[in-house]
């Protein structure tokens, strides 16, 4: 009977967040997945990225997996890409094996929920949007040469900052998507970094205007997560990787 199911009769997600606080991505994350796939979250004190902060929250982050698989989750996702590879880039895929062969449950991070997503989207050059001050650039541009293995074709600074996401209104990465792609019209992904900051709004217009792939970490998360728990739904309105993969 209906009354009798639990919200995540579908499948429970355990995720690590890594931000300041967390506002937009509870919200944004429902609105993507179908009902009966719910959400279970840790918060990682991630502070200002120092490498003192970063290690205290792999640490956490390990720590909260064995909590989530007490807790009945399905599958853990351990969020924050740049905790997700603090060990080195070879060794993501190692310690989810580890951890998985440890807590019983499946277990996905960040990091691999984008790899997989700029595989199926078939993903060479990529334009990447973040919302953070232009210091942060480099950063990602090395992620996505270096981890992702992609050609970075440019990076664009939104200027905001982590306490500040909650802020910025839904239309603000439709405005940062069109200057990055007038600015970068080589590329065939626009991806825009961070999951807390409301963005999936303007993934399938951007694929419509610029007919290119438009892939954001939110929605690379909840697609691998419901993958890997057996979910196959499709949707329209969020862009490609959630409507053909």
């Amino acid at each position: 009977m209906k009354g009798e199911q639990i919200h995540g009769h579908r499948a429970r997600i355990g995720y690590t967040v890594a931000a300041v606080t967390t506002e937009v991505y509870p919200i944004d994350w429902y609105r993507v997945v179908p009902d009966g796939v719910s959400l279970m979250m840790i918060t990682l004190p991630l502070g200002e990225r120092s490498p003192e902060d970063v290690e205290k929250c792999y640490q956490i982050s390990i720590e909260s997996a064995h909590t989530m698989a007490r807790a009945g989750a399905d599958l853990v996702l351990l969020g924050g890409l740049p905790i997700n590879i603090s060990k080195g880039d070879d060794t993501v895929d190692e310690l989810m094996q580890n951890l998985e062969n440890e807590i019983g449950v499946k277990m996905s991070c960040s990091a691999l929920a984008q790899v997989n997503a700029f595989a199926a989207l078939g993903s060479k050059k990529v334009c990447i949007v973040h919302p953070f001050l232009e210091d942060q650039s480099p950063r990602h541009g090395n992620h996505m040469s270096g981890f992702f293995g992609l050609e970075p074709t440019g990076v664009y600074a939104g200027g905001s900052s982590l306490v500040a996401l909650g802020t910025l209104p839904p239309d603000r990465a439709l405005e940062w998507g069109r200057a990055a792609l007038a600015a970068n019209p080589d590329a065939d992904t626009l991806y825009f970094s961070c999951p807390h900051w409301t963005v999936i709004d303007a993934i399938q217009p951007l694929e419509d205007e610029f007919g290119i792939n438009v892939m954001t970490s939110l929605q690379a998360i909840a697609w691998e997560s419901m993958r890997k728990t057996g979910i196959d739904d499709r949707f329209e309105g969020f862009g490609r990787l959630l409507r053909e993969f």
